[in-house]
């Protein structure tokens, strides 16, 4: 909502959920950066 002169106006957006292949990737590629920051933690106490 949003002020326009004397008038409140209003956006309405629509929009579609992710595919199961989209969501398939972005698990895929969530998990992944976590292994990276385990990995770099674990590399960086040892040293």
């Amino acid at each position: 909502m949003y002020w326009k002169k004397n008038k409140v106006k209003v956006e309405i957006g629509l929009a579609r959920g992710k595919q199961d292949h989209d969501k398939r990737n972005a698990e895929k590629e969530r998990d992944w950066n976590r292994e990276k920051q385990r990995t770099m933690r674990a590399h960086n106490k040892a040293a």
